[in-house]
């Protein structure tokens, strides 16, 4: 049955890091992958996300845990992006979406 199947391309921002890695300079920042390390390879959490940390917890009414799929209203409002919200298969319930961590692909 996966015969057929043919290896994905190599995924280009993990890539970057590869060629980050081999760069000889010194005074480089490795932005690749969105995350900003300091001179000792630490990620410090910027004033910004701790206030938007600060700011969430404070709207918080739960800590029940999210269905496997996700928030429902994010689902939906996927599938219509995706679909178009008159799809059939949006309609038909034929399409489904889930909510993953983040990643490449």
């Amino acid at each position: 049955m996966f015969e057929q199947l043919q290896d994905a391309p190599a995924d280009p921002i993990l890539g970057l890091m590869e060629a980050y890695a081999s760069d000889p300079r010194e005074d480089k920042v490795n932005l690749t992958v969105g995350v900003y390390q300091d001179e000792s390879g630490k990620t410090p959490v910027l004033s910004s996300v701790r206030q938007a940390g600060v700011d969430l917890l404070a709207q918080e009414k739960t800590k029940s845990y999210l269905p496997i799929s996700g928030p429902p209203e994010l689902g939906a409002a996927v599938r219509g992006l995706l679909f178009g919200s008159e799809s059939s298969l949006v309609d038909g319930g034929r399409a489904i979406t889930a909510q993953t961590p983040g990643g490449t692909g």
